[in-house]
C-alpha cells in the first residue's frame, strides 16, 4: 500500500494564518468558558470507551445547553463538578492533560483549533491563541524575508566570533546524536522557519528525536542550522565562552523574531521541523 503525503495544515489558509502542533498542555480542556458539543451517536462511543452503559454515561457526563450562536438546544459534555461553574475543565480529563476517552473524543474536540470561528480570525482566533500554546501565528511574507536577512547576518557575525574564539569543530557528528550526547536541541520559530526555507526536505530522522538533517554522520543543512548547533562544541576549554556567546546572540535573535511578528516559541528543533513538514514520516493510507 502506498504512503499518503501529510495533508497541509488547515491553519495556513486561515484569515490569520497559523501553524498548529499539539503541545499536550491540556489547556484546551481546562481553560475558559464554552461547550464541547456532542453530535448524534457520540455518547455511545464515549460510553463504550469508558465501559459504561449509555444511560449511565449520559447521567454522569452529558448536559443540555443552549448554543449561544443559534439559540438552539444542544447536548454538551459536563465540566468538572469539584470546581466552580464555568471553570472550563472537562469532566473527562484526568490529571493534568490526559483525556480518558481520547480515541473516542467528540468531533468538536478533534477539530480544535480548526473551528470556523478560529479560522475566520478576529476574537475567535485571539481566544484560541491565548488558550493554546501549540498555535503559532505566521508573519507576512515580507516580514519573513526581512527577518531571514537579519538572521543570516547574525549567523555570519556569529561565525566570525566563533572563529576568533579558537573553538574548533572536528565534524565527528557526535553532538548531533542527541540520545548519545545526552542533550536536546531547542530553537526559536524563526530559526525553524529559516532552516526549513533553506532545506525544505529531509529524510525521516535516523533515530527518535534526532535532527532529520543529520544524515550518516553529517549535517545536510549547515547554512540553516540554528544557534544551538553553531555554539555547541565538545571542547571543554571554550565551553564557558560559547555559552555566554549563545545567550548574547539568543537575545538578539529573539528581538529580531519579535520585531517581525514571529511566535515566541522555543521548542525542540526536530519537532519544530516536523511541524513544518521537514523529516516527518508520511502516514500510511487507510484504503478508505
Amino acid at each position: 500500500m502506498s504512503a499518503a503525503p501529510q495533508a497541509p495544515d488547515p491553519g495556513l489558509s486561515a484569515r490569520r494564518p497559523f501553524r498548529f502542533a499539539c503541545r499536550r498542555s491540556g489547556r484546551c480542556c481546562t481553560v475558559g468558558e464554552g461547550h464541547v458539543y456532542l453530535a448524534p451517536g457520540e455518547d455511545q462511543a464515549l460510553a463504550a470507551a469508558l465501559g459504561l452503559a449509555v444511560p449511565v454515561f449520559r447521567s454522569r457526563f452529558v448536559r443540555a445547553v443552549v448554543d449561544p450562536r443559534s439559540g438552539q438546544p444542544r447536548e454538551a459534555l459536563r465540566e468538572a463538578e469539584h470546581l466552580p461553574p464555568g471553570n472550563g475543565r472537562c469532566a473527562l480529563l484526568e490529571g493534568h492533560n490526559h483525556c480518558s476517552v481520547y480515541t473516542a473524543r467528540p468531533e468538536h474536540c478533534r477539530r480544535f483549533p480548526y473551528w470556523d470561528s478560529v479560522l475566520a480570525g478576529g476574537e475567535g482566533f485571539e481566544r484560541a491563541l491565548e488558550t493554546c500554546p501549540g498555535i503559532e501565528p505566521l508573519p507576512t511574507q515580507a516580514a519573513r524575508e526581512a527577518a531571514f536577512a537579519e538572521l543570516a547576518r547574525l549567523y555570519a557575525e556569529l561565525e566570525a566570533k566563533i572563529e576568533a574564539s579558537g573553538s574548533v569543530c572536528l565534524a565527528r557528528g557526535v553532538c548531533c546524536r542527541f540520545e548519545a550526547a545526552g542533550h536536546e536541541l531547542f530553537a526559536t520559530a524563526l530559526e525553524a522557519d529559516y532552516a526549513a526555507a533553506v532545506a525544505p526536505t529531509a529524510p525521516p530522522p535516523e533515530a527518535p528525536g534526532r535532527c532529520p538533517y543529520h544524515v550518516r554522520g553529517r549535517c545536510t543543512n549547515r547554512e540553516g542550522r540554528p544557534l544551538g548547533c553553531r555554539t555547541y562544541f565538545c571542547d571543554p576549554q571554550t565551553e564557558g565562552a560559547m555559552q555566554a556567546l549563545h545567550e548574547e546572540q539568543l537575545a538578539r535573535l529573539r528581538e529580531i523574531a519579535q520585531r517581525h511578528g514571529f511566535a515566541p516559541n522555543y521548542t525542540r528543533f526536530p519537532e519544530a521541523l516536523a511541524a513544518r513538514g521537514v523529516g516527518a514520516k508520511a502516514e500510511a493510507g487507510d484504503g478508505g
